[in-house]
């Protein structure tokens, strides 16, 4: 079934990728005023494992990596985060997200139309 298939797998795994993104973005946001607090990002590389489980489906799965960045311009307070570019990468996230949701609805409506529109006998 589509569900199940790598490329829906890849979306829903990318999904959460960009909440996880949009946590930690919101967390820099939330610390603008916080003495010595040092932003964070995150990066995340997806990988496709070529075993197979028993049932023959195929593991997708990506790794996120949180970075703490201690080596930008801080402020008299200790503090590195910039309000302009986390408002940046926070409406970035979004995008992204709102691009992977279309997607994977747009899949799901394609499975709804074959199931509504198919004649099994």
């Amino acid at each position: 079934m589509y569900l199940d298939s790598i490329a829906f797998k890849a979306m829903e795994s990318g999904l959460q990728a960009m909440s996880m993104k949009k946590e930690i973005h919101a967390q820099n946001i939330a610390n603008l005023d916080t003495p010595d607090y040092k932003y964070k990002s995150v990066s995340f590389e997806s990988v496709l494992n070529d075993v197979k489980k028993d049932d023959g489906t195929v593991n997708y799965d990506f790794d996120a990596k949180v970075t703490e960045h201690d080596s930008t311009d801080v402020l008299v307070d200790g503090n590195n985060v910039s309000i302009d570019s986390e408002g940046v990468e926070l409406y970035s996230t979004y995008i992204q997200s709102s691009a992977i949701i279309q997607k994977m609805n747009a899949a799901i409506g394609d499975l709804r139309y074959v199931l509504t529109n198919s004649n099994f006998k």
